[in-house]
C-alpha cells in the first residue's frame, strides 16, 4: 500500500514538474514573438537624406505610419553626406541612400532593395540660359560631387564629350567642378556669387530662386540625361522576415505620394523638418514647395525587381568614372 502512495505520490509531483516546465517553455515563447519587453515591438529606425529623399516620406511621418506591423517608426532626416554612415553601422532599419552607396554597404549588415522612390531631380541653376558647351571654362558648383549628383554630372559630360576637372579656379578648354558637402552650402556660395553657376537637386534649387535673385534653371539633367534610379529604399533582410507584409503595405502607401504633398503643403514640411537632425539647415520650406518643385522630384514607386536594368545601366556608367564609386550589385541587392 504504502509502495502504490509512493508511486502515485511521484507521479502527481512529476505532472507538476512537467506542468510548470510547459508552462514557462509556452510563456517564454509567448514573450519571444512579441520581439520585446512588455510585449512591445521593437521601433523602427528609418533614415532618409534632407531633400526629395525625405520628402518622398513625408506622409508616412506626418500620419505616424507603422504599415500594419505594430510597431513605432522613427524617422531621421540627415544631411546627404551623412546617410552612408546609417548603412554602414546597420543603424538604419530601413534607409533611403543613393544607389551607388546602397550597392556598396548593402552586404555588410544584410540590407534589400525594395524599389526606387526618387527618379533625377538635378539642375544647373545660374542668371543665364546655358548649354552643356557653355560650361567649358566657367566654374560649376557641384553638390555632393562625389556621389549621385557629381557622378550623374561628370557622366552627363563624358556622354558629351566636354572635358572637366576638379578644380575651385577655372580652368581653359574644361568645365572646372567646386565640390559642396550639400545645398546648405553651395546655396550660400551662389548667393554670394563665390561660384555663378552650380548643379543642384530639387528642392534645394527652387529654395536657390527664392533667395539668390537672378538665378533660374539653366539645364535639366534629366533632359539631357534621361531618367536614372537616384535613391533607393533599402531594407534590413531580418525586418523583411519579422514582417513579411510590410513592403507590400509601403508599396501600397507610396501611390499618391507626390499628390499628397502637393494638396498638404504645410503638414508635409512640418513633418520632414520635424525629423531632421540637429544642426541641419532644413532645405523645405512652405514657400519653394510647389506643384513644379514636387514634380521635378520625381517621387514614384519602382519595384526593384523591374528596375533592375536602370540601376545596373546607371552603376555601369558611374563605375567607367570612379569604379570605387560603386559596385556591381550581385542578385542579392533586390528583394
Amino acid at each position: 500500500m504504502q509502495k502504490v502512495l509512493k508511486k502515485g505520490l511521484t507521479f502527481i509531483l512529476l505532472l507538476a514538474v512537467l506542468s510548470v516546465s510547459l508552462f514557462t517553455v509556452a510563456c517564454g515563447k509567448k514573450i519571444e514573438e512579441s520581439n520585446d519587453e512588455g510585449g512591445q515591438a521593437a521601433p523602427v529606425e528609418v533614415y532618409a537624406p534632407d531633400g526629395a529623399p525625405a520628402l518622398s516620406l513625408a506622409k508616412f511621418i506626418a500620419d505616424n505610419e507603422n504599415f500594419g506591423t505594430g510597431a513605432d517608426f522613427n524617422y531621421h532626416i540627415v544631411s546627404a553626406s551623412d546617410i552612408g554612415a546609417a548603412l554602414n553601422k546597420g543603424s538604419g532599419d530601413i534607409v533611403v541612400a543613393p544607389v551607388n552607396l546602397a550597392s556598396k554597404l548593402y552586404k555588410a549588415n544584410g540590407y534589400k532593395m525594395a524599389a526606387v522612390v526618387t527618379h533625377g531631380n538635378l539642375y544647373i541653376m545660374a542668371k543665364e540660359d546655358l548649354t552643356l558647351n557653355d560650361l567649358v571654362g566657367k566654374v560649376v558648383g557641384v553638390v555632393n560631387i562625389a556621389n549621385v549628383p557629381g557622378l550623374t554630372f561628370k557622366a552627363l559630360l563624358d556622354k558629351n564629350g566636354i572635358a572637366y576637372e576638379e578644380s575651385d579656379t577655372a580652368v581653359e578648354g574644361k568645365v572646372a567642378l567646386k565640390g559642396y558637402n550639400d545645398g546648405s552650402e553651395l546655396i550660400p556660395a551662389l548667393k554670394k556669387n563665390v561660384v555663378t553657376v552650380g548643379l543642384l537637386p530639387e528642392p534645394a534649387a527652387n529654395r536657390l530662386t527664392a533667395i539668390a535673385e537672378g538665378y533660374k534653371y539653366a539645364i535639366d539633367i534629366q533632359e539631357s540625361f534621361g531618367s536614372y534610379p537616384q535613391a533607393v529604399l533599402m531594407v534590413k533582410s531580418g525586418l523583411i522576415e519579422k514582417y513579411p507584409n510590410m513592403i507590400s503595405a509601403i508599396r501600397l502607401k507610396f501611390d499618391g505620394a507626390a499628390e499628397y504633398i502637393e494638396e498638404n503643403v504645410e503638414t508635409a514640411v512640418t513633418a520632414v523638418n520635424g525629423a531632421l537632425a540637429e544642426g541641419l539647415t532644413p532645405s523645405l520650406t512652405t514657400a519653394n514647395l510647389n506643384a513644379t518643385v514636387i514634380e521635378n522630384c520625381k517621387i514614384y514607386w519602382q519595384d526593384g525587381a523591374s528596375a533592375k536594368e536602370d540601376v545596373s545601366r546607371y552603376i555601369e556608367m558611374i563605375r567607367a568614372i570612379v569604379p570605387a564609386s560603386a559596385n556591381v550589385p550581385e542578385d542579392d541587392f533586390y528583394i
